[in-house]
């Protein structure tokens, strides 16, 4: 699986876990919108907060393909679109505030989805070990992050000792 780190002037880097993680860059082609931008006439490749999305789903109109977890969120409001959606952002509007890993790990869990799920906001390169051991897989960044030291830190450790998602390199079946 792809480890896609975004930039927000539209870039991304990818880590190929066949390739021990190498790095490239590739374009972001989701567009967000806040609750008052008119919706453009294709909404696949859009992202709109959870109110939004049950307001649109509500009146049977095409659904965007993305959604906005904000931390405050109640996570279980985008159950029964699950498997609609194509990507899932959570929000961490400050990099204290760790309740966008919960959210992460009840849509992958408990709810079983299986799409993108990006983290948004106040993150760290950091974070994205921890982060990727919640179910993200991708992450948007204000700056282009340093890709050495993303391969650095997700080469670090070779084994999960508590339960999660297996790391990229580490198949479900290897975990101690």
């Amino acid at each position: 699986m792809p480890l896609l780190l975004k930039a927000s002037a539209g870039f991304a880097l990818e880590a190929n876990a066949n390739a021990n993680r190498a790095t490239a860059i590739i374009p972001d082609t989701w567009v967000s919108l806040s609750d008052n931008d008119e919706l453009p006439e294709d909404v696949t490749q859009c992202v709109v907060s959870i109110d939004r999305y049950t307001e649109l789903a509500a009146g049977a109109t095409t659904q965007p393909g993305g959604l906005l977890l904000g931390p405050s969120d109640d996570v279980t409001r985008a159950k029964p679109y699950i498997d609609e959606l194509k990507l899932i952002c959570i929000d961490f509007p400050v990099f204290t505030d760790g309740r966008g890993y919960s959210h992460a790990r009840i849509l992958r869990k408990r709810f079983g989805y299986t799409g993108e799920l990006r983290a948004v906001g106040d993150i760290r390169v950091d974070q994205l070990l921890f982060m990727q051991r919640t179910g993200i897989n991708t992450y948007l960044f204000d700056d282009a992050p340093d890709e050495a030291l993303i391969t650095e830190l997700n080469t670090r450790y070779k084994h999960n000792y508590q339960p999660s998602y297996p790391l990229s390199h580490q198949s479900a079946h290897s975990r101690q």
